[in-house]
């Protein structure tokens, strides 16, 4: 797992922008005394724009801010074509 990944960004640095395919599931960050946890699992909706804004908790995964809220999601979710190891 990649530790650095739990953070909440001060500064976001949006790497792209892409619109959910399909309804998806999504881990949300949640900030903490020392960076930030993983919270509940959201539902991102069909249609959805988000932000990709890093590294995911492993190289299956990335980090994306849609409405002001980080989440976790895997690449597999929003380009169906994408390789396992795939980074944006």
């Amino acid at each position: 797992m990649n530790i650095n990944a739990l953070n909440i960004p001060e500064f976001v640095s949006v790497e792209g922008t892409v619109i959910v395919p399909k309804d998806v599931p999504a881990m949300e960050l949640v900030p903490a005394e020392n960076g930030a946890r993983l919270g509940q699992i959201a539902l991102l909706r069909k249609g959805t724009p988000v932000d990709i804004c890093g590294s995911g908790f492993s190289e299956r995964t990335v980090k994306v801010r849609s409405e002001n809220r980080f989440y976790f999601i895997y690449l597999q979710d929003i380009d169906p074509g994408e390789e396992a190891g795939a980074e944006y």
